[in-house]
């Protein structure tokens, strides 16, 4: 009873968390989470600690807990069991951003790049262009112009296929700093004026006001850049950003003739390139908290390892008493073996028998057809289609007429299951489905778990798979 009423308040803290991670609502403390970590640690598994630990780096970041949520976003992306999930995904997200956001370049750059393979593997455009961009941004840093080019003008060729303008702004002010860098100064200001006219508002993306400011600074217009640099001073965060603002208005107070304001912003630049310094030299005392942590996380593994060779020591002896119920349980077990041993020769007779059919053989050779000549007209009929579904159903426990009376797919998208079932191959499949194109299979593959209640980004094969385990069990 304590069991469960503990699970349900674990998870009860956790949802709690996450809504708060998914509105932005910042926690006044860490002490839900912290319940739920508690919990996990001791009664989950690696999936649901990763999780617990994910949610703990998002709230100790919320409160400025710099070290710990940093390295409770390490701790939850070396827990996830699933490096290609959702999750991993979320947790290289927030923990890249971090280590960027602190300066620690050479640690966001590793996770960058493992966000990117994430994010091809997963075909995850957004994830890719933000992936893309830092690590052109990165690169940038180190002078590598040539190199930040191609990441940078991928993530923007990216950022066009969606219809997100506050992702194509970012990706625009990340062009005009590397066309600055380059000395390309009309694609820059290309960049820097198509920014600042997407953006959904500019206060969402303070860079789009300075690099027009700036750029209309350079070519003299300037009433128009102190409009769009002076709300930048306002700002309560990025010292560099404002004291670069502040250092052209006063460049501007001093050609306009004005004396005084152009040692006011020289004064405020001052203050805020102080600011900037103190805050990078905060950067090495960041990365010795780290260490620290992970040192302090270390000596409890090892206590907690010592810890457990004691027990086990102990659990040895008591095992000895019940030998007579691991006996009976290797019996059982062996009965279990026999059960599946006769359910697997069954699924082998029914393979057999299909592989050897002529409909499956005419499949094979459309098939055969269609990737030669992808404008043959031979085809399936719609007893050939019924017969594959029988076969499939005896394949896959009943999953075709479970998907049919389940989730009433259409017969375009039963056919399209049957045939990712059946393994054929992507590229073909359009030529038996209304000769649709390869992308449209593609995007109907992704529709159809999505339209059936999956998770977004669930493969058509994975959500096949998983109803088919369901059937079984």
């Amino acid at each position: 009873l304590f069991s469960t009423a503990g699970c349900d308040s674990a998870e009860h803290c956790l949802a709690i968390t996450e809504y708060q991670d998914r509105h932005f609502i910042c926690p006044s403390s860490d002490s839900l989470i912290l319940y739920a970590v508690d919990y996990y640690d001791h009664h989950g598994n690696r999936a649901e600690r990763a999780k617990a630990h994910y949610l703990l780096g998002c709230v100790e970041a919320d409160l400025f807990n710099r070290a710990q949520a940093i390295y409770q976003l390490r701790l939850a992306a070396r827990l996830n069991p699933d490096k290609n999930n959702n999750q991993q995904a979320l947790i290289y997200s927030r923990l890249s951003y971090l280590l960027y956001e602190h300066h620690l370049y050479p640690e966001a750059e590793e996770i960058y790049q493992q966000s990117l393979q994430l994010a091809e593997f997963r075909h995850d455009t957004i994830d890719l262009t933000h992936s893309l961009m830092q690590l052109g941004n990165l690169l940038l840093l180190k002078s590598q112009t040539v190199d930040a080019a191609s990441y940078i003008e991928k993530a923007y060729q990216l950022s066009l296929t969606q219809s997100d303008n506050y992702l194509q702004a970012t990706v625009l002010t990340a062009l005009y700093s590397l066309y600055k860098q380059t000395g390309e100064f009309e694609k820059a200001e290309w960049a820097a004026r198509l920014c600042y006219s997407i953006v959904p508002h500019p206060t969402r993306t303070w860079p789009a006001m300075y690099n027009l400011g700036e750029t209309l600074y350079n070519k003299e217009q300037l009433d128009s850049a102190a409009l769009l640099l002076k709300p930048i001073l306002e700002i309560d965060h990025s010292y560099e950003l404002r004291a670069n603002a502040a250092d052209i208005l006063e460049k501007i107070s001093i050609k306009q003739g004005n004396t005084t304001q152009a040692h006011t912003y020289n004064e405020l630049q001052k203050a805020l390139r102080r600011s900037a310094q103190m805050s990078l030299q905060t950067t090495a005392v960041l990365r010795q908290e780290l260490e620290e942590l992970e040192i302090q996380a270390y000596n409890r593994q090892r206590t907690s390892i010592i810890l457990w060779i004691s027990v086990s020591i102990l659990i040895v002896i008591i095992i000895s008493i019940f030998i007579v119920i691991i006996y009976r349980y290797l019996k059982k077990q062996t009965l279990t073996q026999q059960i599946a041993n006769m359910q697997s020769a069954r699924q082998s007779l029914v393979q057999e028998e299909f592989a050897s059919s002529e409909v499956y053989t005419k499949l094979m050779h459309i098939v055969e057809l269609a990737r030669v000549n992808p404008f043959t007209r031979e085809n399936l009929t719609n007893n050939d289609w019924q017969q594959l579904s029988v076969y499939a159903d005896n394949l896959f426990a009943g999953i075709i007429t479970h998907l049919r009376t389940s989730y009433h797919l259409s017969e375009d998208e039963l056919h399209i299951c049957l045939l990712f079932l059946l393994n054929v191959p992507v590229i073909c499949i359009g030529h038996f489905v209304k000769g649709y194109s390869r992308n449209t299979i593609q995007l109907k593959a992704r529709q159809i778990p999505l339209n059936a209640g999956a998770a977004k980004g669930t493969l058509l094969r994975d959500w096949l798979a998983a109803e088919v385990h369901k059937l079984k069990s």
